[in-house]
């Protein structure tokens, strides 16, 4: 990582505090139960260490690493939501699928009831979307409307 502007040691110790926060998030999810507490908080501590971060030149391989925290985070949350659906309340269900499922909300094509059915399904990411095969994306007994639109976005 290079920096594109002078580093003050404020700016450096932000960082490690980010960086910080993150790990323990992780660690968190690595170790314990994930609770929607939890899945919040790591996607929070991502996005503003990706936030922080965006004033400097990462290397691909920096890039690469938050992209992967991202993709664990939004795996975790697809398997909470799995099994814990039922029993999130109002406020909760609704800030769900906009915060966890956004992979695949930046998709055309897909809104928030798509991505709803999708992580209901097992399917929390683009790239788990891209791998089904048109038989097997028929066999997830969505509405057809739905099923036509993934099948227009995948073909």
């Amino acid at each position: 990582m290079t920096n594109d502007e002078h580093t003050t040691p404020l700016a450096i110790e932000q960082l490690r505090d980010g960086i910080s926060a993150l790990m323990q998030t992780v660690t968190s999810l690595l170790d314990d139960e994930a609770t929607l507490a939890t899945l919040e908080t790591a996607l929070h501590s991502h996005d503003a260490l990706s936030d922080q971060l965006a004033s400097y030149t990462l290397d691909s391989s920096a890039a690469d690493a938050l992209q992967r925290i991202e993709h664990f985070i939004t795996l975790q949350a697809g398997q909470y939501y799995q099994a814990y659906e039922a029993t999130l309340q109002g406020q909760e269900n609704n800030r769900f699928i906009p915060l966890f499922a956004r992979q695949l909300l930046a998709l055309e094509g897909i809104g928030p009831a798509t991505a709803r059915q999708l992580f209901q399904s097992g399917i929390f990411t683009p790239e788990a979307l891209y791998a089904l095969t048109p038989q097997a994306l028929e066999a997830l007994e969505l509405p057809p409307s739905m099923l036509a639109r993934l099948l227009s976005l995948r073909y």
